[in-house]
């Protein structure tokens, strides 16, 4: 492999920067550019050298240098990191040093692809690496820490190799009928399925929270005009981003903002009052809400206290029959009332408002706290097809076939939570996970 190099901080003005070099030839590549009084290429690793990058006779910049050895270090390779003063014109200097001095430019998470190739991280792992950087609230942090250090990882790998070992003890009796070696005679693999079937169906049920926590989600708030909409939007993100007035429809577009609740970073939509109207441009508005009501994570169907809801609102809920949803009715201040279903606040005092981001949070399943989250798609659609694969090796038992009919499904349950972990997977997927990561990680 190329030795590979790259800024891993972000461009611009700081106390420093750092640049990140890895590969066969990093020391070598590194000396090139590197004058110190102790030589880099004998240093010992997790040690820091001080010197002067220099171009030729000419002083670039006073620097330290930090030395991992491989295999301990983040890639697995031979690693240097330059740390220079801060500043785009300096730290671009040193990267096209190194260019020349023999470097490849890294591509966008190489150092962290290079870590899951060298085995100093599984899959799972490295795409904390990327959710860590991203992460849009403390509490989505710190569940991609907990992924970095193995938690997710440890679950599906264990699992797995249970799987693997039933699988084995299956075949095994299969393979020699005459021996008295069936470990499952008595039936009790049908019993053994469902104790991974449950822990699978577990792991699943964290999906949902553990994408929240990662991505952030989106909610609508909806209903007929003057209801309180922007009222409520204001008060959720305690400013006043959207305009008030006592004039229906004075909300055309979409007005949207977000706030940290329990965790889940949530971007809330103010949208269009939804009525019939001739007006052209209100008409724009209710068509965009009408949109966003298919394409949010959740609604907030709002209506006032005080009155029955009108024809034209339940069509308004109607709208949203499937989605997550949560019914508000607003103006306690005015008409204070209670109604099963509903949640009773006011907008323009508060009160209520933690009433309903307790509700909030209880729709996005707070409840759910593991520290082995499942945090995207691919890991969800892996973990969903071994459930589907054990319940119905489950199934094929409790019908009555024999086990080694099982095999099959229970051999697809071990592939694909290989595949979640990085043991069995194409270079088209490791490239596509890889590519979304930032330049010099």
């Amino acid at each position: 492999m190329d030795t590979i190099c790259a800024i891993a901080t972000p461009r611009g003005k700081g106390g420093i920067s750092v640049i990140r070099i890895s590969g066969d030839e990093a020391f070598t590549v590194t000396k090139k550019i590197f004058s110190s009084k102790k030589d880099i290429e004998k240093a010992e690793g997790y040690t820091i050298l001080y010197g002067n990058i220099m171009d030729k006779n000419e002083k670039v910049d006073e620097v330290l240098v930090s030395v991992f050895r491989a295999p301990k270090s983040f890639t697995g390779e031979n690693v240097c990191e330059i740390s220079c003063h801060g500043g785009v014109i300096v730290t671009e200097r040193i990267l096209n040093l190194l260019l020349e001095a023999g470097c490849s430019l890294a591509d966008k998470g190489e150092f962290t692809k290079r870590a899951f190739m060298n085995g100093k991280m599984s899959l799972t792992q490295a795409e904390a690496v990327h959710d860590i950087i991203e992460a849009k609230t403390s509490k989505g942090a710190s569940r991609a820490i907990n992924r970095l250090d193995g938690a997710l990882t440890e679950k599906i790998v264990n699992l797995r190799d249970r799987i693997i070992k039933s699988l084995a003890m299956v075949q095994v009796s299969t393979d020699f009928p005459d021996e008295d070696i069936d470990s499952f005679q008595d039936g009790s693999l049908i019993k053994v399925l469902e104790g991974f079937k449950k822990e699978l169906e577990e792991l699943l049920k964290s999906a949902d929270r553990g994408i929240y926590l990662s991505n952030g989600v989106s909610c609508a708030i909806i209903g007929m005009p003057n209801a309180g909409k922007s009222s409520l939007l204001n008060c959720l993100l305690e400013e006043e981003k959207a305009i008030v007035t006592h004039i229906p429809g004075t909300t055309r577009d979409v007005v949207e903002g977000r706030c940290e609740i329990d965790g889940v970073l949530i971007n809330f939509l103010d949208t269009a009052g939804i009525r019939e109207t001739e007006d052209v441009i209100e008409k724009i508005g209710v068509d965009k809400a009408k949109k966003l009501i298919e394409e949010c994570d959740f609604v907030i169907f709002m209506t006032e206290c005080g009155r029955d809801l009108t024809e034209e609102e339940r069509e308004i809920m109607s709208l949203s029959e499937g989605k997550k949803r949560i019914c508000v009715m607003n103006k306690s201040d005015k008409a204070d009332e209670k109604r099963d279903g509903f949640i009773t606040i006011s907008a323009k005092t508060g009160d209520g408002i933690d009433l309903l981001k307790n509700e909030i949070s209880s729709l996005l399943d707070k409840g759910l706290e593991s520290n082995a989250m499942i945090a995207n798609e691919r890991q969800r659609e892996a973990v969903r097809e071994a459930f589907e694969a054990v319940k119905r090796a489950k199934e094929t038992l409790t019908d009555g076939f024999y086990s080694d009919l099982a095999v099959i499904d229970m051999s697809l349950a071990a592939q694909v939570l290989g595949e979640a972990e990085g043991m069995s997977v194409n270079d088209e997927v490791v490239d596509r996970i890889f590519r979304d990561f930032c330049l010099g990680k």
